[in-house]
């Protein structure tokens, strides 16, 4: 007698925990490091710059930045050495790469995120993004959620702009956002720029 499909279907186990959000999560971008523009001169490989930023990196004390490799002194008194790939862009080739985090897996990374007192890529983490977690009906309101705060943080922006993201509005549900595991305001915060120019001041 054949099993019914609902007893066939593998089921998956149950978490202990819910895996983390990566909007939640503190960590460090590459791009913030290059538009502060912290690294040395493309000649100086032995040359490297201490960075101390604790109210925009908290979990860290400081980092000490080279071509080669950043340590990362955490709060622990635990030092992290996070090695650097620098990769060829379309923009001056050799004479304008752009650098990369190399996570302890071997991946190249634009971002680390701290969780149980070290640096991470976000798959080691076993992070997983808000849009992931909200359900088919919550998606587009997360993304109307993020337009409305793009449009308020950045009202510098051109007309033509502008009025481009708020044809996304008139198109997106108006329901209210009724989450509470993603009602933290990072994750209602833009993650990207829209197409639009201009550093992300709100990060």
């Amino acid at each position: 007698m054949p099993m019914p499909p609902q007893l066939a279907r593998a089921k998956r186990p149950k978490r202990s925990s819910p895996r983390p959000i990566v909007e939640q999560l503190p960590r460090i971008d590459i791009a913030d490091l290059c538009r502060w523009n912290v690294f040395p001169n493309q000649c100086d490989w032995h040359k490297a710059h201490l960075l101390e930023l604790p109210f925009r990196y908290p979990f860290v004390k400081s980092l000490v930045i080279s071509l080669q490799t950043i340590e990362v002194n955490h709060c622990s008194d635990y030092t992290q050495c996070i090695t650097l790939r620098w990769c060829r862009t379309g923009f001056g080739g050799n004479y304008r790469p752009r650098p990369l985090f190399i996570c302890n897996c071997g991946r190249s990374v634009r971002r680390l995120y701290f969780k149980g007192g070290n640096l991470n890529c976000r798959r080691c983490a076993n992070a997983t993004y808000a849009s992931r977690v909200c359900s088919k009906r919550l998606r587009p309101v997360l993304q109307a959620k993020r337009i409305q705060a793009f449009r308020s943080l950045k009202s510098y922006m051109r007309k033509s702009n502008r009025q481009r993201l708020k044809t996304r509005l008139v198109t997106a549900p108006r329901q209210d956002f009724t989450s509470k595991r993603l009602n933290h305001y990072a994750i209602q915060h833009p993650q990207h720029n829209y197409g639009t120019r201009g550093a992300m001041h709100w990060r």
